[in-house]
């Protein structure tokens, strides 16, 4: 399963309530989604990557992009985004996701 994948200027977004602040929705084929985090478009590869790895998780992803930035969306609807929605910071949570993991070393040993 791969995320879908929306020109940002063809959505409809609303605002919200949630867990103490406003929130950014929009309205894809009659699901209703919340802005997970906005990220500069140098990143939309990788931030492709994680939406690909979210709906492995059977997780309702959305990648939107513009000109200049591009953001990930989840389903309001989705029981697996709950954690992620109640997350005081759901932006450094993927930025911290999005970080490229180091590598073990790999020099000989002797």
């Amino acid at each position: 399963m791969l995320p879908i994948v929306v020109n940002e200027e063809q959505i409809f977004t609303f605002s919200f309530w949630l867990n103490g602040s406003v929130r950014s929705g929009m309205s894809h084929e009659g699901e209703l989604y919340c802005r997970l985090a906005s990220f500069s478009i140098q990143k939309r590869p990788r931030v492709y990557q994680l939406g690909c790895k979210l709906t492995q998780q059977q997780t309702a992803i959305v990648l939107s992009s513009s000109a200049a930035t591009c953001s990930l969306w989840g389903s309001l609807r989705d029981p697996s985004m709950k954690r992620i929605l109640l997350t005081a910071d759901t932006s450094k949570l993927l930025e911290t996701m999005l970080l490229p993991q180091t590598k073990a070393y790999s020099g000989d040993q002797d």
